[in-house]
């Protein structure tokens, strides 16, 4: 799943509590991707700036959703994730022994661990964190890197925990 397609499945309060992260802590950042979601709509950056916050988070979400916006989308989801949920990002790389920044950077990503070694780290997390941060994070680990996790792709295939559906329902 792309980020693009991660945003276009979040609902307005999921995607309103990323882009709030994001506004309260990485200031510019925030108002750099308005004012460049709002160039690429031929808008002025002002007439995003004096949307309400609602109205606005729910515009750059949308924005956000298409396909000609996936730089901007993979970048602020990327930036979420590993500001927000720092904590989750290690425990998984931790549970799969990885190598990290203790940040959850990491260097090279290595070849993939045995499938039960996966299916445990992914539990772990399961067990652990929010259910749309679990969602994010693991769909964005599948996709960022040319070699491809076969184990965790089935398991965002098949469990039922990890499906858009189940994870960012509304609870």
């Amino acid at each position: 799943m792309t980020a693009t397609e991660i945003f276009g499945r979040l609902n307005g309060t999921q995607a309103g509590e990323v882009l709030n992260w994001l506004a309260e802590n990485d200031r510019n950042a925030y108002k750099s991707a308005a004012g460049m979601l709002a160039t690429r709509r031929k808008l002025r950056a002002v007439f995003v700036e004096r949307k309400p916050k609602d109205e606005r988070n729910q515009w750059i979400k949308e924005s956000l959703s298409r396909p000609a916006n996936a730089d901007l989308a993979l970048e602020i989801l990327q930036v979420w994730t590993l500001g927000c949920n720092e904590r989750m990002v290690c425990d998984f790389l931790d549970a799969l022994d990885i190598a990290h920044n203790g940040k959850g950077l990491i260097d090279d990503l290595p070849s993939e661990p045995a499938a039960d070694k996966v299916a445990q780290a992914v539990d772990l997390l399961i067990s652990k964190y929010p259910a749309p941060s679990v969602f994010v994070y693991l769909h964005l680990f599948s996709g960022m890197d040319s070699q491809v996790w076969t184990a965790l792709r089935g398991l965002l295939e098949t469990r039922p925990e990890l499906s858009a559906e189940k994870a960012l329902s509304p609870s």
